[in-house]
């Protein structure tokens, strides 16, 4: 008996081993040459510089070991012994996009985004893997974004909006447990969803300012039998407040009224909360609507976790059979209110759901940048909030987002002009990605591999999460 409880303790050891080292296994694209430098001194750009908001000719950045060294025009600074140079012939260099809203399953996912110009992300649900995976980006050993994530999605009990990827809560006492084991975890920031109830938003609150953790969702609406007005939601101290779509249904009942938007955009502004429009998750659930579910199956979904797709399956069939015209009438309202938010002075970010609700990674970062264009802000402020703000949201100021001494080498280079139109950031050249210069054929590999995440892999993950939030 001895005998044979050992021979399977050392099949459950090699099968379990078998395991950790494929869900290590990535595509060639995604693993780094571990030698290759990590500066450059980049010559013969334009630069654009969200702060100054201004274009500059005959521009320069030094990079040393993965940071921003110099940056400027004229004369250029004396290059270090070995440091390559690179001419991009007049091409625009920016910093890298901030995605502040995607859904991780797979490491795939993280290259769709990268090969776009997308070099950092929040992961808005955390699963037991995205801790690990993000000290593997930032040690080198995994191209990607470089990945903040909140903890698991936390909602209450029952409520209407629930999701069995949700950490369910019922009550104060849940509620606080919940904030202390995310912590416990490694989490640092959490996502709250609509249906809390008054005493675990309040929890949930308190605790968070006790652990130091920040808090960003959905506006939080209580339950059915005590709502929770949305001004709660203002003045709980989100980092970002997801959705403008949220924002109307729960504000405005949806009600199409210009004084309402107009009172609405004054409240949020004097709140000082900064706003994720999200516009592109909606705009895709219209599409599907409009196209009778075509929209499911274009062409820019070949990487669609096939797993999530699963999930959600029931729910594009829903709205594939969707008997109303009322979802594109809808989005147009919603890119209105928030061009009204921007108007009143609300700071906006780039925040797009990917992942979930046949939102790609990567490109829909760009269009949500083009949709913000559509409600009203200049291409140079929509490029401000897909870098600055979004830096500041995730209290990466002065890290990431910018052009300048100090700051990550995290840069795009593109052929044409953004800031006539935002369309340009579609046809990405070049990343820089922590001090390493992703050309073009690379981009193009990252973009292959975020064709294929893993089913199995998306799988375990999935397992992994289910029994950590049980």
């Amino acid at each position: 008996m001895l005998r044979l409880f050992m021979a399977l303790g050392l099949v459950l050891g090699i099968i379990a081993a078998v395991l950790v080292a494929w869900a290590h296994h990535l595509p060639g694209a995604m693993r780094p040459d571990r030698d290759a430098s990590q500066s450059r001194l980049i010559v013969n750009a334009t630069l654009l510089d969200p702060a100054t908001e201004r274009l500059q000719a005959d521009g320069h950045v030094l990079v040393i070991d993965g940071r921003i060294e110099a940056v400027g025009t004229g004369a250029l600074p004396v290059r270090p012994e070995g440091v390559a140079v690179i001419d991009v012939g007049g091409r625009v260099l920016m910093p890298g996009l901030v995605d502040v809203h995607v859904h991780i399953f797979d490491e795939t996912e993280l290259a769709a985004g990268l090969a776009h110009g997308v070099t950092t992300v929040r992961n808005m649900g955390g699963f037991p893997f995205h801790l690990p995976l993000a000290r593997r980006i930032e040690r080198g050993e995994v191209f990607g974004p470089r990945l903040l994530t909140t903890g698991p999605i936390l909602n209450e009990v029952g409520g209407r909006n629930g999701n069995a990827l949700h950490e369910a809560v019922a009550g104060a006492a849940e509620a606080r447990a919940a904030v202390r084991r995310q912590y416990a975890a490694g989490f640092r920031h959490l996502k709250l969803y609509s249906n809390l109830s008054r005493e675990s938003f309040a929890a949930i609150r308190e605790e968070a300012a006790v652990l130091g953790m920040t808090m960003s969702g959905h506006p939080v609406e209580g339950t059915e039998a005590d709502p929770v007005d949305f001004a709660a939601s203002l003045e709980a101290g989100f980092a970002t407040l997801e959705h403008t779509e949220s924002i109307v249904w729960y504000a405005l009942s949806d009600a199409m009224d210009p004084e309402g938007v107009r009172r609405l955009a004054e409240q949020v502004a004097a709140s000082g909360t900064m706003v994720d429009p999200t516009l592109v998750v909606h705009e895709n659930l219209a599409r599907i609507v409009e196209t009778r579910g075509a929209h499911i199956t274009r062409p820019a979904m070949a990487g669609y976790n096939p797993v999530i797709a699963g999930f959600e399956q029931e729910n594009f069939e829903f709205w594939a059979q969707y008997p109303h015209d009322d979802r594109s009438r809808m989005q147009a309202f919603y890119v209105a209110v928030t061009g009204a938010l921007h108007e009143a002075g609300v700071p906006l970010t780039v925040g797009t759901d990917s992942g979930v609700m046949v939102t790609p990674h990567g490109v829909s970062t760009v269009r949500e940048i083009e949709l913000l264009v559509d409600a009203g802000l200049t291409p140079m402020e929509a490029i401000r909030a897909a870098t600055l703000n979004g830096a500041e949201a995730l209290g990466l100021e002065g890290e990431v987002g910018c052009l300048a001494r100090g700051c990550a080498a995290d840069l795009v280079l593109v052929a044409a002009d953004p800031t006539r139109d935002v369309s340009a950031l579609y046809m990405i050249d070049a990343v820089m990605r922590d001090g390493r210069w992703l050309d073009r054929d690379t981009l193009l590999a990252l973009e292959a591999a975020g064709h294929h995440p893993s089913v199995l892999r998306s799988w375990w993950r999935l397992g992994q999460h289910t029994l950590a939030i049980r």
